[in-house]
């Protein structure tokens, strides 16, 4: 009898050292998982970090409102696609920027339709309309509407937006509002 006793406080003893020995805390395996799971954590933070911004700056092109604009974008930013009436820079250039559009087209609107995000860039699909009620630069009103796609592509750094490509339909923009050659020019 006491044989058999001896064996069954073995076997428990025996299977509790089995079962600490591939606890997460000591099983490589199980702690490489845990750091690619941080790892990965901390990259879709960032990535979401980085949408809100651009998803910020939107709002406020559509909106003309760029009272928050040095907490979401670089002092020291750089579009590489500024219109040439634009002679500014950093902050100063984007609010000029949002100025003219605005001031050409008041009900300028830039729809989100998809972003990817790879590093430290966010790339942005969008439609944009908008109606031509008043002057662009030196250009008058046309008083016709656009209807046009285009791409953003955003890089940033600390947390900031810190340089802008990107491209749109301008050619099919041009078109519409009249500033261009096409079917009405023809006639």
């Amino acid at each position: 009898m006491k044989k058999s006793s001896s064996l069954l406080l073995a076997v428990p003893a025996a299977l509790l050292i089995w079962v600490s020995c591939g606890t997460p805390a000591t099983d490589p395996m199980a702690a490489k998982h845990a750091e690619m799971m941080k790892a990965d954590s901390a990259e879709d933070a960032r990535i979401a970090a980085q949408e809100a911004v651009a998803r910020a700056v939107f709002e406020m092109f559509n909106t003309g409102n760029t009272d928050e604009l040095d907490a979401y974008v670089s002092a020291d930013f750089v579009d590489h696609q500024k219109p040439p009436e634009v002679t500014t820079t950093g902050h100063q250039m984007i609010k000029d920027m949002f100025a003219l559009y605005r001031t050409s087209m008041p009900d300028l609107h830039q729809e989100w339709l998809h972003a990817s995000t790879s590093g430290d860039r966010t790339y942005i699909h969008y439609h944009l309309t908008g109606t031509n009620t008043g002057p662009y630069g030196d250009m008058p009103a046309t008083g016709k509407a656009m209807d046009v796609m285009g791409v953003d592509i955003i890089r940033f750094a600390d947390g900031k937006a810190v340089e802008h490509w990107g491209y749109m339909e301008e050619a099919k923009m041009m078109e519409q509002l009249g500033m261009m050659g096409g079917e009405e020019e023809k006639k």
